[in-house]
C-alpha cells in the first residue's frame, strides 16, 4: 500500500498554496485519494511543501478560466472538510481529461457549486449586514458567527465601507481595523487558548464603542496557554499599551528552546516587525556569528523581546527606533513571566539594559552587572551583556572587534554554564 502524501495549508483560506500544491501534485499524477489536505494548527511550523520542489517528468497541467477560478475561491471559503480535495480532484480530472466543465450532472461540480453558492449567499448577507451597522457609527464592533471562512476576502469590503475603527469577531478568525492597516488574530473556538480579554470592547450588546487599550491579562490568565505556541496566540492580539498602534503585529518568541536557554532583548526593530521573527535585521545577524562562534545552535535556544512591539519614530520617510517606556516594559511583563515558565530556562540571557530591567524588576548598569552568572530563583539563573544593536553603533573597527569579542565571551559563559548542567 503506497504512503499516503499530505500537503499543509498554513490557514483555512490559503488558497495560493493550494494552488501551489496542486499543481505539482498534478504534475506528479498523485491520485486524489493518495493525498491528504490539511490546515496547520496555531503556532506549527509548516513542514517543506512538495509544491516548492521540482515539479515531476509527466509535465501534466490543467489551465483555469476565469470563471472556475472564481468558483475555486469561492468554495474554498466554504466551512467543509472536503473542499481542498473535491477542488483537487476536479482539476485532476480536467487534467487527464476525463471532465469536462460542461458536465451539468458530474457530482463533484455540482458540490463545488454548491460549497460556492453557499459563500456567496453569506456573503451577500454579511455586507449587508456590516454597511447598515457601520452606517451611523464612529466605531463598531461586531460578534458575528458566519458559517464560513469569509472574513479574509471581506476585509477589504469592510475597509471601504468604514474607514473609522471597527473590528469582526467570529469563531474562527478576529479582524482589527485600526484607521490605518488591518489585524488578523485568530477566533474564540478554533483557538480556545485565546483569552476575550485580550480583545474585551466595553459596554453591552452587538455594536460597541471600543476603547484604544486594555489592561494586560494577569499571570493567572496567561497560565491556561500550556505550550509557547499558545502563548504566542494569546499574545497576538495585545493591546494593553499604545505601542500596538502603531506597530505591524506582535513579534513573539521563537526557537525550540531544547538547551532551556532564553535570550532576552529590548524590542523588534524594522525588520522584525515586518517578518514577524524576532532578531532578524543587522542586530540579529551580529548575535547569529556569535551564536556560531560559541558553539551554539539559534535553533535549539529560546529568543524573545521584552517589549513584543515595535516602538518608533517616523523621520525622513523612515521608523527610527524608539527606546521602550516603563509602559510598554511593564505592559509585556506579563508575556516574558509567561515564557519563562513554560519554557523553564536554566539560564536566562538579558540583552541591554532593558531586558535586565524587565528580568530583574530594577534599573540597571550594564557595566557593573555584565559577564557574571546571577541568580534569579531557585531553578534559573541570569546573566547580563549588552545588546548587539550597540555593537553596531560603535564608532570606530577597533572598537567594535574588541567589544565584539567581549560579546562573544558572554555567550561562551552562557555556553559553559549549559555544559555545567549538563545540557550540552
Amino acid at each position: 500500500m503506497s504512503r499516503l502524501a499530505e500537503s499543509v495549508l498554513a490557514h483555512q483560506v490559503d488558497f495560493s498554496a493550494w494552488r501551489q500544491a496542486v499543481r505539482w501534485h498534478i504534475a506528479r499524477e498523485t491520485p486524489p485519494e493518495s493525498l491528504h489536505w490539511r490546515v496547520a494548527g496555531f503556532g506549527e511550523a509548516l513542514p517543506e511543501q512538495d509544491s516548492g520542489k521540482e515539479s515531476a517528468p509527466s509535465g501534466l497541467r490543467v489551465t483555469l478560466s476565469r470563471a472556475l477560478l472564481a468558483l475555486l475561491e469561492d468554495a474554498i471559503q466554504a466551512r467543509d472538510e472536503t473542499r481542498f480535495s473535491l477542488g483537487y480532484t476536479i482539476l485532476y480530472r480536467l487534467a487527464r481529461r476525463e471532465l469536462s466543465l460542461g458536465n451539468g450532472h458530474d457530482p463533484d461540480l455540482m458540490a463545488l457549486r454548491a460549497l460556492a453558492e453557499s459563500v456567496r449567499r453569506e456573503t451577500r448577507a454579511f455586507r449587508q449586514r456590516f454597511s447598515t451597522f457601520a452606517a451611523n457609527r464612529s466605531t463598531a464592533c461586531l460578534h458575528d458567527a458566519p458559517a464560513h471562512y469569509i472574513l479574509e476576502a471581506n476585509a477589504a469590503f469592510c475597509q471601504a465601507r468604514m474607514p473609522r475603527l471597527w473590528e469582526i469577531c467570529s469563531p474562527y478568525r478576529r479582524v482589527l481595523w485600526n484607521g490605518q492597516r488591518l489585524f488578523f488574530g485568530p477566533g474564540e473556538t478554533e483557538a480556545t487558548h485565546v483569552q476575550a480579554s485580550t480583545w474585551q470592547p466595553s459596554g453591552q450588546g452587538c455594536w460597541q464603542g471600543y476603547p484604544n487599550t486594555v489592561q494586560p491579562p494577569s499571570l493567572e490568565e496567561t497560565r491556561q496557554a500550556d505550550s509557547l505556541a499558545a502563548l504566542g496566540a494569546l499574545a497576538m492580539d495585545c493591546r494593553a499599551c499604545p505601542s500596538w498602534e502603531k506597530a505591524t503585529r506582535t513579534v513573539f518568541g521563537s526557537g525550540q528552546g531544547r538547551l532551556r536557554l532564553m535570550l532576552v532583548g529590548e524590542q523588534p526593530g524594522d525588520q522584525e516587525d515586518l517578518a514577524g521573527v524576532p532578531f532578524v535585521g543587522p542586530a540579529g545577524q551580529v548575535l547569529d556569528r556569535a551564536l556560531a562562534e560559541a558553539g551554539l545552535n539559534r535553533e535549539q535556544i529560546y529568543v524573545t523581546n521584552a517589549v513584543k512591539h515595535f516602538g518608533f519614530t517616523w523621520r525622513n520617510g523612515r521608523r527610527l527606533h524608539q527606546k521602550p517606556d516603563e509602559g510598554a516594559i511593564n505592559a509585556c511583563h506579563v508575556w516574558l513571566e509567561a515564557e519563562r515558565r513554560i519554557l523553564d530556562p536554566v539560564l536566562v540571557v538579558m540583552l541591554g539594559a532593558t531586558a535586565a530591567r524587565s528580568v530583574l524588576k530594577r534599573p540597571i548598569t550594564i557595566s557593573r552587572e555584565r559577564s557574571r552568572i546571577l541568580p534569579l530563583d531557585e531553578t534559573t539563573s541570569g546573566l547580563v551583556t549588552v545588546h548587539p544593536s550597540y555593537l553596531l553603533r560603535l564608532p570606530d573597527e577597533s572598537t567594535r572587534q574588541k567589544e565584539y569579542e567581549r560579546f562573544v565571551a558572554d555567550i561562551k559563559l552562557a555556553r559553559d554554564y549549559l555544559c555545567s548542567k549538563g545540557l550540552l
